[in-house]
């Protein structure tokens, strides 16, 4: 008998591995004039790149919570989307906590909120706020959550073993100066947290001016969007948290630039709007693909599957040593790190991946003096030929337009015009925030063709035969005891 209960124990821990969950940090108050169009226009954006839910971040003393909240979870249930609360304690200090218990009581019962695969409980973050700990005890005593903050300023090994928490989330995604991303701080966290369940963070760029809150700096981030991803698929955490959707002033947004949205630059103070301009819409193209790897648990690049082939590019549109830095540097001194010029970090390169079912060749053109990628710096695992490739080439102080070509044996395959790189700079100052871009590549189809008529993507589906097949199984061994 004893024998018996452990298989059921193992077989329900083989379905909760499967649970696999990708979610985007939303900054809510860059939501505060939305109109519904645009709240449909981006669940649209999300559920096309196989996102499963928005992460609402907010503090507690913003005036448009209520409304906002109301907003995000009536376009969630109208559109077959999901949404659940990241409680922000860093910018306006402490959330209440018979106010987060009001406030989940509310919201944790909508049919839009996201729940936590393994028991089916509504799933709770925050942004900080580990001073506040001792309310959580008190808080799910209340409302029956499934607990996962983000405490990035607390070593992992003090906070994971608390029993209010049910997993935590590592906020950490950029690397430090001129070092390539490390995944040990996610390694020590997925040590700590042992049998609880990881939030990996996964973040494309870096660069904040915003003299309000006396934010002015860069951390790398040239490869990293295909980096980053790579060690999500090498960790396997279960749940994945993109930075961000929409926080423009930290410039690693990939939803849509809503012109609505931008006030936060004139309320932070910054010497200019550098997102205007600097479309990110580009890294989404890849998700579907990467996203599908993930929750399958094992890379396609060996497969013969059927990839929407294409090619992203990003790019910084000012060279680094054309117009002033504006006082940014590499790193912050407000988390102890040594400080660099902003060059040093960031390079004067145009960077670009390929989602392809063999090798291909790129040339760059800029103001029309073209460079041959030599050799790709990344290729598919394994020797395969299908799958992701990364590279880049220098500017080398070229200016004009930007033109990006991908071919195969002298046939085009897909081309890229982008934003020209120039050296006539807003205010004279450097704008550190790149610009992104997408071509698909000619007879590719649309990713969100591909999924079936419900938005359920075919790693969804493999996910819920295996999870029911195992919960068949443990029912069968349960039976055996009688």
């Amino acid at each position: 008998m004893y024998r018996v209960l452990l298989l059921v124990t193992a077989l329900l821990s083989v379905c909760r591995v499967q649970a696999k969950g990708v979610f985007a940090h939303f900054m809510l108050q860059n939501a505060v004039n939305y109109t519904k169009n645009e709240w449909k226009l981006d669940v649209a954006a999300a559920k096309a790149a196989k996102i499963d839910a928005f992460a609402l971040n907010t503090g507690f003393h913003e005036t448009d919570n209520t409304r906002l909240f109301n907003d995000a979870f009536a376009a969630a249930q109208e559109h077959d989307f999901k949404m659940f609360l990241s409680l922000d304690y860093s910018g306006d200090g402490h959330w209440p906590p018979d106010q987060v218990v009001k406030v989940l009581k509310k919201y944790t019962k909508h049919k839009a909120y996201y729940k936590h695969a393994g028991d089916d409980k509504p799933l709770v973050s925050t942004f900080e706020g580990a001073q506040a700990s001792g309310d959580w005890a008190q808080i799910k005593s209340k409302v029956d959550c499934f607990f996962m903050p983000d405490w990035s300023s607390v070593d992992p090994k003090k906070t994971a073993p608390k029993k209010h928490v049910d997993g935590l989330m590592n906020w950490s995604s950029w690397p430090n100066g001129t070092d390539s991303m490390s995944t040990a701080l996610d390694k020590e966290y997925m040590e700590a947290l042992g049998d609880k369940p990881f939030i990996m963070g996964v973040s494309p760029w870096f660069y904040t001016n915003m003299i309000r809150w006396h934010k002015n700096w860069v951390w790398q981030g040239d490869d990293l969007w295909y980096t980053r991803w790579q060690q999500v698929l090498d960790l396997k955490p279960e749940y994945v948290e993109l930075i961000s959707w929409n926080d423009y002033g930290e410039s690693h947004y990939i939803g849509p630039i809503h012109p609505g949205s931008l006030d936060v630059f004139q309320y932070a103070q910054a010497p200019f709007n550098y997102a205007e301009g600097m479309p990110h819409d580009g890294w989404r193209a890849f998700l579907p693909y990467l996203i599908d790897q993930f929750k399958r648990g094992k890379r396609n690049d060996d497969e013969e599957a059927d990839i929407d082939a294409g090619l992203v590019a990003w790019y910084r549109v000012n060279p680094s040593s054309r117009c002033e830095d504006g006082r940014t540097t590499g790193n912050t001194r407000q988390q102890d790190q040594p400080t660099m010029a902003p060059e040093k970090v960031l390079k004067d390169r145009v960077f670009f991946s390929a989602l392809l079912d063999a090798p291909a060749e790129v040339t760059v053109s800029i103001g029309g003096d073209d460079t041959l990628l030599s050799q790709w710096q990344y290729k598919p695992k394994k020797g395969a030929r299908q799958g992701l490739y990364h590279g880049s080439v220098p500017m080398n102080d070229r200016m004009g337009d930007v033109v990006i070509t991908m071919s195969r044996d002298g046939e085009e395959l897909a081309q890229l015009k982008g934003h020209a790189i120039s050296d006539d700079c807003t205010k004279n100052l450097t704008n550190w925030n790149p610009w992104v871009g997408h071509a698909s590549a000619k007879g590719s189809k649309n990713s969100s063709e591909k999924s079936s008529s419900n938005g359920e993507s075919a790693a969804g589906r493999e996910s819920m035969t295996l999870t029911l097949a195992g919960a068949a199984l443990a029912w069968t061994a349960y039976l055996m005891l009688a």
